[in-house]
This record gives structure tokens, C-alpha cells and sequence, in this order.
């Protein structure tokens, strides 16, 4: 079933107010980060169904679209692997043809194996028990912490290797995405391995609303991965937004998660409203996320990764509760 393998393509029976879109970053040797967004929107009343891939350079911040018909998707059912026209995403890696009026971008990319979610039958993916809640407006997963990418990837003429990279993938999918979100991401700390991915954002909920927030990290010396969530009695004990960066602590049982998140440059991404992509968000692709882990007030980790992808989108002061 589907809903066991969140890495699957959701939607199938799906005709009306419904996107779903997996995001792949890409960062070679220099830190130079690439992000591709193959997905599908189909409106409210399902009168335009889309699939599309969208860009973003991490250099610059700058975005690109690249539209299809909605028939130029498709998905194996079974195992990992999804197509728009002649872009092909998939465990082994990505193949990139496009060519539109934001310029042309080919790749060919190897991907190495998968620091995968560690799934069980009760918690299926990153959001744990709501896995099986069917009303959620949004659902999230994480498809690979952490693996190795090679190849190359060609944008406009310009060839860069990617040998030795670094890849990182997840995914969305439902109604539309939340009124309100912080989002950050990055597995390019100093030291190889270490991963860590963390959501917070305004959740509705039997006619009312609540911040839920998601949070993963792998520490290489560690096979675990450290799940602090809404949804296993995890606690945000601060939160602090300014212009510059977010910094916010989060408490599980004798653990304290501390992060600074400061700020990059922005490009715009469209995101969904009711399914059709009618909203732009800013997303830095050259923020630096600094991490502190403690146990009973011991020191486990201190340390930095960059680049990290950061989004803060909407009214903060939903996410303050």
C-alpha cells in the first residue's frame, strides 16, 4: 500500500485540489547547491491538471518553471521512480532534459544508497501516527537523509562536475501546504554523515489549528536517527524570529536540540493553494544551520553545515503557541 511507502507517488484516483512534488538538492565539492522539484497540481475544481519541474541555484537563489501537461507524468507503483516528459527521478539517480524560456538544464546524476527514514508498521514516515490521520491538509516525508551524488550537470552551456557530492531528498503532498512554516534542511556539515532536516508549521485541526513541528538528526557515529516531534511528546521550549535568523530549542525527555538558523538570500518557489500552484515562497538555499545536542546537559554535538535550505514563510505568530 501507498500509504506504507510514502516515497510513492500518493495521488493515484486523485482529480481535484491535490499537488504532490519530491525535492531533490543536490551540493557538489565547493558547497554549490542545486535543487530540482518534479510534482503535479491539479486545482480545486480540476479544471487545470499540470506537471511540472522546478530549479532553483543555490549561487544566485534564483528559480526556474518548467511546465508540462499533466499527462507527462507518470510512476511506477512499486518502486521509486518518477518521470515529466523526459526528466526521469529515481533511487539510482536523475536525467534532466529540459529546455523552456528559463534556459535549458540537463544533468546526469548517480545517487549512492539511501540514508533512508527508519520506517515501522505504526510509524510509516516522518509523521509518525498522523501518517493515518486522512484529513490532513499536508503530508511530509523524507525519501533520503544523506547519500553520495556523482555526475554532471549542464545549465545553459555550463558544465559543472558533480563528483563527490552530497544529495538529500523529501517530499509533500495533499491539499495545499500550510498557512504558516520554518523549514530548514542540510546534510553538508564538517563532518560526513551528519544530516538534519526540521519543520514547524501551523497544522489545522478539527476546525481549529495547532504549530506541529518534524524533526530529524543523524549523527554519523550514531545508526539512529534522532526523531524530536509533536508527535512523540517533544517540547519546542524556545522560539525566536528576527531578520537575521530563527533560533529555537527543542526538549525530548532528557535531550535539548538547540539551532541557529541564520538567513540567506531568497528565490521564489511556487507552492500550492488548493492544489494549484497560485503561491509564492521565498527559500534560501545558502542559509548556515549550527547545531547543539545535549544529553542531561552533556555536550554530544556542536557543529555547522553549509550550505542549508531555509524557508520562513507566513505569520510567525501562529507558530508561537
Amino acid at each position: 500500500m501507498p500509504l506504507f511507502k510514502p516515497v510513492l507517488f500518493q495521488g493515484r484516483g486523485q482529480s481535484k485540489r491535490y499537488f504532490e512534488g519530491w525535492y531533490f538538492k543536490q551540493v557538489d565539492r565547493s558547497g554549490h547547491a542545486w535543487s530540482f522539484i518534479p510534482g503535479v497540481s491539479l486545482s480545486r475544481d480540476g479544471s487545470v491538471k499540470k506537471s511540472f519541474v522546478q530549479a532553483i541555484d543555490g549561487s544566485t537563489g534564483s528559480t526556474r518553471w518548467y511546465e508540462f501537461p499533466f499527462s507527462a507524468f507518470s510512476s511506477d507503483p512499486e518502486r521509486f521512480s518518477v518521470k515529466v516528459g523526459d526528466n526521469h527521478f529515481s533511487e539510482a539517480g536523475l536525467q534532466l532534459a529540459l529546455d523552456g524560456p528559463d534556459g535549458r538544464i540537463s544533468a546526469s546524476l548517480r545517487f549512492g544508497p539511501f540514508l533512508a527514514f527508519p520506517a515501522r508498521p505504526w510509524s510509516p514516515g516522518i509523521m509518525g501516527p498522523y501518517s493515518f490521520v486522512p484529513f490532513m491538509e499536508c503530508r511530509h516525508g523524507l525519501v533520503s537523509l544523506d547519500h553520495s551524488v556523482d555526475g554532471w550537470l549542464e545549465v545553459d552551456g555550463h558544465r559543472l562536475d558533480m563528483d563527490g557530492g552530497r544529495g538529500y531528498i523529501e517530499k509533500d503532498w495533499g491539499r495545499a501546504m500550510p498557512s504558516s512554516w520554518i523549514w530548514s534542511q542540510s546534510n553538508n556539515f564538517t563532518e560526513p554523515g551528519y544530516s538534519l532536516m526540521f519543520s514547524l508549521a501551523n497544522i489545522p485541526w478539527l476546525g481549529g489549528r495547532f504549530p506541529g513541528f518534524l524533526c530529524a538528526f543523524r549523527l554519523s557515529a550514531d545508526p539512529a536517527v534522532q526523531i524530536f516531534a509533536t508527535w512523540n511528546g517533544s517540547r519546542i521550549r524556545s522560539l525566536q524570529v528576527n531578520d537575521t535568523d530563527i533560533r529555537l530549542s527543542i526538549d525530548r525527555g532528557s535531550k535539548c536540540l538547540e539551532l541557529v538558523l541564520q538567513r540567506g538570500r531568497g528565490g521564489l518557489l511556487l507552492a500550492p493553494v488548493a492544489g494549484a500552484m497560485d503561491r509564492r515562497i521565498a527559500e534560501s538555499v545558502d542559509a548556515v544551520m549550527q547545531v547543539r545536542l545535549l544529553d542531561a546537559g552533556r555536550l554530544i554535538y556542536e557543529g555547522s553545515a553549509s550550505p542549508a535550505g531555509l524557508e520562513v514563510v507566513g505569520a510567525m505568530s501562529e507558530l508561537s503557541d
